[in-house]
């Protein structure tokens, strides 16, 4: 019967059960919620697959746990916006003229909390203007701009998933320059930006895909060419699919590829990547959460 639950939901029980004596107050208290989400949720799968015999080698649906009455919901304590440092970041980018600050403040801005009340709008198609002056006319990233791009790259995506959860359940047309959105990301992705880079627009890509349109498949592949930091990123990011909705089985796939490989590191995982995981993994079961717990960026206070 476990056969056709599909291997990548037992990798994921077994993943965080692997993880969950690591230190860090959110892992440890969402584990136990987390593991009863996922009995419940493949006991439901078992049921649906008693029912469909001849379908048994169909992949487990998400949406058996969309309407499972077992969904559970965490009501995690709020935290005041006030004092995280966005807007200064915000002001450092639009104000400087000196490269150097400019790049430390751009690496900065997935490693800060995001207010949903902070306008980003003017910063999308500006950071999208800086990512594709560092692109030559063969579609490759100037040498001595390597680290530039990425970290655009990576500020860009970060931001636009932060504002599709702001405009949620509307969606696109956010960084505009007379073209759709996934065209836009569409054509960066084209370029020879690396394997890295890619991965790290994929998660905006895929918030502004063009109903009926196939985006193609996340391929796990992917992760082998990316660095911790950008792992570390996905698990953060991930996420907001997940609460607005926009998942297939490819993410679904990829998502539980990336609690896998963080969580079976050769180095203990940080108590950071834990709460990652553990809060993504509890979304892809049907646990709730309020927005200003998806953008928090240190979940270990939770």
């Amino acid at each position: 019967m476990l056969g056709t639950l599909g291997p990548r939901w037992i990798r994921l029980s077994e993943a965080l059960i692997g993880a969950v004596c690591a230190t860090g107050e959110f892992a440890r208290r969402s584990h136990e919620r987390l593991s009863a989400a996922l009995h419940n949720g493949l006991r439901s799968l078992v049921l649906r697959s008693s029912k469909n015999v001849g379908d048994s080698e169909a992949p487990p649906d998400l949406d058996v746990l969309a309407g499972n009455d077992d969904t559970l919901s965490l009501d995690l304590p709020d935290i005041s916006t006030s004092n995280l440092e966005a807007p200064s970041i915000k002001w450092l980018l639009e104000t400087s003229t000196d490269p150097e600050v400019f790049f430390a403040a751009v690496t900065l801005v997935p490693l800060v909390e995001w207010p949903l009340d902070l306008d980003v709008s003017d910063m999308l198609p500006w950071l999208y203007d800086i990512s594709t002056s560092c692109i030559d006319i063969h579609g490759q990233i100037v040498p001595s701009l390597e680290e530039k791009a990425s970290a655009c790259i990576m500020a860009l995506s970060h931001l636009y998933c932060g504002r599709v959860l702001q405009a949620y359940p509307g969606r696109g047309g956010f960084i505009g320059r007379g073209r759709g959105d996934y065209d836009m990301f569409d054509m960066m992705t084209q370029w020879s930006i690396g394997t890295a880079n890619k991965t790290v627009l994929a998660p905006a890509k895929r918030f502004c895909v063009p109903a009926g349109h196939d985006d193609g498949q996340w391929q796990t592949f992917w992760l082998d060419e990316c660095p911790d930091s950008v792992l570390e990123w996905l698990s953060h990011s991930l996420p907001y699919h997940f609460v607005t909705g926009r998942v297939n089985r490819d993410v679904e796939r990829f998502a539980i590829e990336v609690i896998s490989r963080l969580l079976s590191s050769p180095s203990s995982p940080s108590t950071q990547i834990i709460a990652n995981c553990t809060l993504l993994a509890c979304l892809m079961v049907g646990v709730q959460f309020d927005k200003k717990v998806i953008i928090r960026v240190d979940k270990r206070c939770s």
